[in-house]
């Protein structure tokens, strides 16, 4: 049984427990019930301040975003790919800043009545890009947040599943990697990143961003190509980057500036 209900139907053990306890007249038996019922009890209020503990941002996020009459939510993957302890970074063809290669989940022809039934409204922020015209970025109730989020996460999920699309798009159809090596990359899923409620300038909004964060696993040849990547050095599009640079945000202390900006968000894919 998973955990979740596990949890939530303690508090019905526990009343079962103490009833049975009330209606049986040995001592003993009922001394029994009642110890059970204060057991389960205790066991709950463990499970719920664990569950709450392990999952307080997200919590604030979703009572937070109540408050929000729309708000923005984009949904996207990003790839840590790393050799030795340098991580790839591409440069965004929209705001110029290096990140992560991925991109924004893509809708599909089974989207559409989920998403109509949370009376979503088109994100219009990047209309003049046909490539993002079926991104997964829309605008919604704030207090509906749950109610996206379970459909987002569905087991039979209506919408772009898979990781290799923007991985091609970003490193194999430009070049930089070749086609023939990395025709089935292996991907591990690492984590999911749901961002706090924000506002943004540049978007003049409020939003939350959704990350999946997945992990290139390469074999042997793949792994000689992306050093022989690494070995060509930076470009105007690529850069290895260590960790505390992506912290930064390519700010170098030293020189009290920065050579290239990188987003905020990139530092989810280090580990």
């Amino acid at each position: 049984m998973e955990n979740r209900y596990s949890r939530f139907l303690m508090p019905v053990i526990a009343l079962i427990l103490s009833g049975a306890g009330m209606m049986v007249k040995d001592p003993g038996w009922s001394g029994n019930l009642f110890a059970a019922a204060l057991g389960v009890v205790v066991s709950f209020l463990i499970s719920t301040l664990g569950w709450g503990l392990e999952n307080r941002k997200k919590i604030w996020t979703v009572i937070k975003a109540h408050f929000i009459w729309n708000l923005r939510i984009s949904c996207s993957y990003l790839y840590r790919i790393k050799v030795g302890d340098h991580y790839l970074l591409i440069k965004s063809r929209k705001h110029g800043k290096f990140q992560p290669v991925g991109g924004n989940f893509k809708r599909n022809r089974y989207s559409h009545d989920g998403l109509r039934k949370l009376e979503i409204k088109e994100d219009n922020k990047f209309s003049s890009v046909k490539h993002d015209d079926d991104d997964l970025r829309v605008f919604v109730r704030g207090y509906k947040l749950p109610l996206f989020l379970k459909w987002y996460n569905s087991p039979n999920k209506k919408r772009e599943v898979c990781y290799d699309r923007e991985f091609y798009e970003e490193l194999i159809k430009p070049g930089f990697l070749p086609s023939k090596t990395f025709g089935y990359p292996v991907i591990d899923f690492i984590k999911q990143v749901i961002t706090p409620v924000r506002y943004s300038k540049y978007l003049q909004c409020f939003e939350v961003h959704i990350y999946d964060i997945v992990e290139l696993n390469p074999n042997r040849e793949q792994l000689e190509a992306l050093k022989e990547l690494k070995y060509k050095g930076d470009s105007d599009i690529l850069k290895w980057c260590k960790a505390e640079t992506i912290r930064c945000q390519g700010y170098k202390s030293e020189k009290q500036t920065s050579d290239f900006e990188i987003t905020d968000h990139s530092v989810e894919i280090i580990n």
